[in-house]
């Protein structure tokens, strides 16, 4: 059934059936999740869960009418639409969807399904099982998937490392693998990936870039190590801030104005030398390596570099703010999509 369309369709369930869901959930996530699902019993499901999302920002409080005119007048008004519930102008009878104006418009699903899908996405839930198991076709969670994705992403890129009185840490991935810890897994990897680290914030705060450049080299090709340090020395300049002290690692190509992680470490006691050289890699580690199930080989390709950037962009700010990330996205979707206009 389409989101919207004139047919009635009952989707209620009892309040008192315990919400099971085919992923690991959360405290705080799977809180809000309930909160925002429960059934008081006074209105239709439905209803309750849209005034609960105007309450908290993820659709609109009120919207203009497309006729504009004096006498257009917008209010909601209960409907035989699937959500429930709709725009009404009293001024020309013109409707609009009650979902119009949010993140939620022209989605084929409900705004339940829209809801639990965000959900399964902020608990890095595989695409296919969360589809199946919220009966929404795949491609319409693909979707919703994807602009997820793209949100993080242009949240990302407005983070800045560093700062005064800072040090940015850096190594390329995988050729610090023999000194971080020995790879014993058979599966190549196919991308060098930038790993940068603010050790200033707490939990760290990482920034992993997959370099093309290497996907652009030919056999023989002389000057692929200088390609490669100068997209560094880009992402440095895009990522870093001018005042940070920014220290290279061992597998890292000489650039201008950084110091040497030896350097650094002289000034170091032996647990912070070794928590510099190793642990405060861990995390961004484990996400490259996993990362490589998306490569194609034996081959890298630009396709698959992009693929594997969205997941380390993804996965480090799910890292980033934990339990309660899905209360944090949902901000952060009301934020970008949700258009509350006065009349």
């Amino acid at each position: 059934m389409e989101a919207d369309s004139t047919t009635y369709e009952d989707n209620r369930k009892s309040s008192n059936s315990e919400i099971c869901l085919p992923f690991n959930c959360n405290p705080a996530n799977l809180k809000l999740y309930e909160e925002l699902v429960s059934d008081s019993g006074n209105r239709s499901l439905e209803s309750q869960l849209i005034t609960k999302l105007q309450a908290f920002g993820l659709l609109p409080v009120n919207i203009t009418c497309p006729e504009d005119a004096p006498t257009c007048k917008v209010v909601c008004k209960l409907a035989r639409v699937i959500d429930r519930v709709q725009w009404v102008c009293e001024g020309c009878s013109k409707r609009q969807p009650i979902r119009t104006g949010s993140f939620f418009f022209k989605l084929q699903c409900t705004i339940l399904q829209t809801l639990q899908l965000i959900l399964a996405w902020c608990e890095d839930a595989e695409l296919n099982s969360a589809a199946q198991y919220f009966d929404v076709k795949p491609r319409v969670a693909s979707l919703i998937y994807d602009k997820l994705d793209d949100l993080v992403i242009n949240e990302i890129d407005k983070i800045k490392l560093g700062g005064d009185n800072t040090v940015v840490l850096s190594e390329l991935y995988p050729d610090c693998m023999n000194s971080l810890s020995p790879d014993t897994t058979e599966q190549p990897h196919v991308h060098r990936i930038l790993m940068l680290a603010d050790t200033k914030q707490i939990p760290t705060n990482y920034r992993l870039h997959v370099i093309r450049e290497d996907l652009r080299k030919l056999p023989g090709h002389v000057n692929s190590e200088q390609c490669m340090k100068e997209e560094i020395e880009r992402v440095i300049s895009n990522t870093v801030m001018a005042q940070s002290m920014f220290v290279s690692g061992s597998t890292m190509p000489g650039v201008d104005g950084t110091v040497p992680l030896t350097a650094l470490l002289q000034h170091c006691d032996p647990e912070m030398q070794h928590f510099l050289r190793t642990r405060i890699w861990s995390q961004a580690v484990s996400l490259c390596t996993a990362s490589r199930d998306l490569c194609s080989l034996p081959c890298p390709t630009f396709s698959c570099a992009t693929s594997v950037q969205r997941y380390l962009d993804t996965s480090l700010y799910r890292l980033r703010y934990g339990d309660g990330f899905y209360e944090h996205m949902l901000r952060l979707v009301a934020m970008e999509y949700t258009q509350n206009v006065i009349v």
